[in-house]
């Protein structure tokens, strides 16, 4: 579909971000969302698309995709792959996202920063990277590779420097990564989360005063609540200022406990993927993880000894999820998807919402979430 200079989305229904909009029109002037008006208020140079029976709600943001599109991250960490990753989550609704950069040997990761700096150039879908590991516990590593866990050194220091714009997020284990360290990383501007931790509560909260600002999949890697109230899991539930990232595939979260969640930490919790390569893709492929077959037959990734390994969801997966199993209202799941990354990401000024002066990122939905079609910066998606 063309685009031209101005756009009138009409007839559907707006979420903002805060609140839903009956009988107006979006007005997109080329990337950024110009206005809402009533729909028969829509100025008559417009090019006018009808969206009956539609929400059109903030592009999704994913702070966690290893894969897509059957390629992982990790195995090709290369300008065409991060191109193909971005590509096959924004057709189903992810419009901005951070490749994922799991635990790895120190010439991939430092390969992972370089081409998604390169690929940003040309595709600003991908908001930066994030690099899940190495510097995690070996208690609640799950199925990162232990001989490639180490604690953080002086390349490390050298190499975790956010270019321009880029995001870099960092989950870590504060066990293994010293405050003064946090505290280095947080004044170079980059995101620190809690993750794949057996740290005590003590050490978490002094991770927190150094800089650190949310945790990564709440309630895997780090544990159940306990009677006790001293897993990592309890901790990111009583921070009330933290935020919590949280896979909702079905398979990482009981509904119970999401429930328990959702009403603990309200406004606090966002979605991710975590998505592997067979994610976003009608023809989910095996795929290999450290030379070791994944299998993802029943919609999991599980390695041979049953453990999870990612999922094979988009965010789009996560909302439906929500709304259908977990009772979540649509406008707490679509803020889930959207303007609560936002907020973590410290981007809540540009996306999250289809507000004025907001980027023009569009996701076109059913009331059940059955998707139409998606908008980037004002234009359509094929």
């Amino acid at each position: 579909m063309a685009t031209a200079s101005l756009s009138a989305l009409c007839d559907a229904t707006v979420f903002t971000g805060d609140a839903f909009v009956e009988g107006h029109a979006l007005l997109v002037a080329k990337s950024t969302v110009l206005d809402i008006v009533a729909n028969n208020k829509v100025p008559v140079e417009a090019k006018k698309t009808s969206l009956p029976d539609h929400i059109l709600a903030p592009g999704f943001i994913d702070a966690q995709v290893n894969g897509g599109g059957n390629i992982l991250f990790n195995n090709t960490p290369t300008v065409e792959s991060c191109h193909a990753i971005a590509k096959a989550h924004a057709r189903l609704g992810t419009t901005r996202l951070l490749l994922t950069c799991i635990t790895d040997t120190p010439d991939i990761m430092r390969q992972a920063i370089g081409v998604s700096r390169e690929a940003r150039k040309t595709c600003p879908n991908i908001l930066g990277i994030h690099l899940e590991g190495p510097h995690l516990g070996q208690l609640r590593r799950g199925v990162h590779k232990a001989d490639y866990i180490r604690p953080t050194d002086a390349y490390d220091l050298l190499l975790y420097k956010p270019e321009q714009s880029e995001i870099m997020l960092i989950t870590l284990a504060p066990e293994i990564v010293d405050t003064d360290t946090i505290h280095v990383l947080h004044e170079r501007g980059i995101k620190i989360a809690i993750g794949h931790t057996n740290a005590l509560p003590k050490q978490i909260h002094k991770a927190i005063e150094a800089g650190a600002t949310g945790f990564t999949h709440l309630f895997n890697g780090m544990g159940k609540p306990s009677e006790g109230g001293l897993t990592p899991a309890d901790t990111a539930l009583n921070e009330p200022t933290a935020w919590c990232s949280i896979i909702m595939d079905g398979y990482h979260v009981p509904i119970d406990m999401a429930k328990m969640a959702f009403n603990r930490k309200p406004g606090k919790i966002f979605f991710v993927s975590d998505a592997m390569a067979p994610a976003a893709t009608e023809t989910p492929l095996l795929f290999q993880l450290y030379g070791e077959t994944i299998d993802v037959s029943g919609g999991r990734c599980v390695n041979v000894e049953g453990k999870l390994a990612g999922s094979s969801i988009t965010i789009l997966d996560a909302v439906r999820h929500c709304l259908k199993n977990v009772g979540l209202p649509i406008n707490e799941s679509l803020r889930m998807a959207s303007l609560y990354p936002a907020r973590f990401l410290g981007i809540d000024n540009r996306f999250g919402k289809l507000l004025p002066g907001y980027v023009a990122d569009v996701v076109v939905v059913s009331p059940d979430m059955l998707l139409h079609s998606v908008m980037t910066e004002g234009r359509w998606l094929s």
